[in-house]
């Protein structure tokens, strides 16, 4: 139960962000240069569009979902209240 609940609730952390950015940009660029291949030799706008949406579906499926790899360096964040120095208090006093 604990591992649906954890994909759910979709954790990634910052490289995983990175990754996620850097996917979707190579991906849409691939897909929209095959989109205009195929329409460009088969003559046919309608290859070009139905390629295109097939490429932003894949793009959707491969960034959207919480995938496990967008969270291998999770940061470990404070406990709520803890501090550490105060603002403004120096060291050694």
């Amino acid at each position: 139960m604990d591992a649906i609940q954890t994909l759910i609730d979709g954790n990634i952390d910052f490289e995983g962000q990175r990754l996620a950015e850097r996917l979707t940009t190579v991906v849409l660029i691939l897909a929209g240069l095959t989109a205009w291949l195929l329409g460009f030799f088969m003559q046919d706008l309608k290859y070009t569009l139905y390629a295109g949406l097939g490429g932003t579906v894949l793009t959707i499926l491969i960034v959207v979902p919480p995938w496990p790899m967008y969270n291998r360096h999770p940061v470990s964040w404070l406990p709520a209240g803890s501090r550490g120095e105060e603002a403004g208090e120096k060291k050694g006093q």
